[in-house]
């Protein structure tokens, strides 16, 4: 759902209800936009400063200097999810960008019935209808965590005795996925579709895991690689 109603936005913000994208014009100010603000910092919003210009391209003419995507779904705590695991499998998405990519991860992940889907809260897809329909519906029945700091969240992972394992192109650092024993309690790092899992979260995995392949491609696109991994760590935990 999208909203240019700073009123609704207030409203939103005072419900506790899930934002993808929270843009507010850099040209307005008055007390509901300052309220706006206030909000956002009390709560833990992201939101974006942005000329006029580009919240009404969003929004059309009939705004008042904000725009809204609130999530069709609600999210957990990473807290959440671990203290109520079942299967001892968990998936972090780093990065991933683009929406039909997600869905299909988030439809794989479901499948695999993982714990939770733990996803960097910069620089990915948002969590929209899009999502939800390339997901075949799934994503409403997913436990998903947005991440303001992967890094942080696999130490506490770590401390909470799950191994990390994260997913890499290059064979000489890395082994099988195969190989991997997933019957223990697994984080499984799937990074952005043109880069990778980040060198930082590759050095913070315990494993770098591999997917062997025909020569004849460069790479398995990233919501495949994700569906080889998630299911060969299924049929481990039988």
């Amino acid at each position: 759902m999208n909203i240019g109603s700073l009123n609704s936005v207030i409203e939103a913000l005072r419900e506790n209800l899930q934002f993808n994208k929270l843009f507010i014009s850099t040209s307005r100010r008055d007390h509901r936009i300052d309220k706006v603000i206030k909000l956002c910092r009390e709560k833990n919003v992201v939101f974006q400063m942005v000329p006029e210009e580009a919240i009404t391209r969003k929004a059309g003419e009939d705004h008042q200097g904000v725009y809204a995507e609130l999530s069709p779904i609600r999210f957990y705590s990473i807290e959440e999810i671990v203290s109520n695991r079942k299967k001892g499998l968990i998936l972090i998405l780093d990065s991933i960008t683009d929406t039909g990519n997600l869905g299909a991860i988030i439809r794989s992940a479901v499948a695999a019935d993982v714990d939770g889907i733990i996803i960097s809260l910069r620089n990915s897809a948002p969590i929209n209808e899009t999502v939800l329909k390339t997901s075949a519906g799934t994503l409403v029945k997913a436990k998903i965590v947005q991440s303001g700091n992967l890094s942080q969240d696999i130490k506490y992972l770590k401390e909470n005795d799950f191994w990390v394992v994260g997913t890499v192109m290059e064979r000489d650092k890395s082994i099988p996925y195969y190989k991997f024993d997933f019957t223990v309690n697994t984080a499984i790092v799937m990074g952005n579709e043109f880069k990778g899992v980040s060198p930082l979260l590759q050095k913070n995995s315990d494993q770098l895991v591999y997917i062997p392949h025909s020569e004849a491609i460069d790479s398995l696109n990233v919501s495949a690689a994700a569906a080889v991994l998630l299911f060969e760590a299924l049929r481990q935990k039988g």
